[in-house]
């Protein structure tokens, strides 16, 4: 058994379907940050000098998860401030949806979009229209969703 840390930055959220929790709990027997309570508790100190965002688990069933956004550049746009955001919140309401491929290729170019308007400030035209075009088309349970036609809507602001 091992410890899990997950550093989730940027925005991304939980597979969809996967409940999050509110965070790390200890399982029953198992002392929080350590093993068994047995065992009495197992593992040594755990000591960090410096640390800047990210996630730490330590014991045998330890579990965290950073969940933090990074901000754009200041010099983004107010359309591209816009979609940063219908994209963030599409990404959280995709949770509800059952796991599919679909429901995965669209969370990866909803990440890739996020992810280029927080390093540079905008988002590129040739990853923009393409997923502007998946969402309008409506074929999808993704496409169901309000907060996808907002991304439709500031896409298309974006790209003029």
């Amino acid at each position: 058994m091992m410890s899990r840390g997950e550093d989730r930055s940027g925005g991304a959220q939980p597979e969809p379907g996967q409940d999050p929790g509110p965070g790390p709990q200890a399982e029953p027997g198992v002392q929080p940050g350590g093993g068994p309570r047995e065992s009495g508790g197992g593992g040594g100190p755990v000591n960090i000098g410096s640390m800047s965002g990210g996630a730490i688990a330590t014991g045998a069933h330890g579990r965290a998860v950073s969940y933090s956004h990074t901000a754009p550049p200041p010099q983004t746009d107010a359309a591209t401030l816009a979609l940063l955001e219908a994209v963030r919140a599409l990404r959280a309401d995709m949770r509800v949806l059952a796991a599919t491929d679909e429901t995965a290729a669209v969370d990866g170019e909803l990440g890739e979009i996020e992810g280029e308007i927080t390093r540079t400030g905008r988002a590129g035209a040739g990853r923009l229209a393409p997923l502007r075009d998946r969402l309008q088309a409506g074929a999808s349970a993704v496409g169901m969703l309000a907060s996808a036609t907002a991304v439709v809507q500031a896409a298309a602001q974006v790209l003029g």
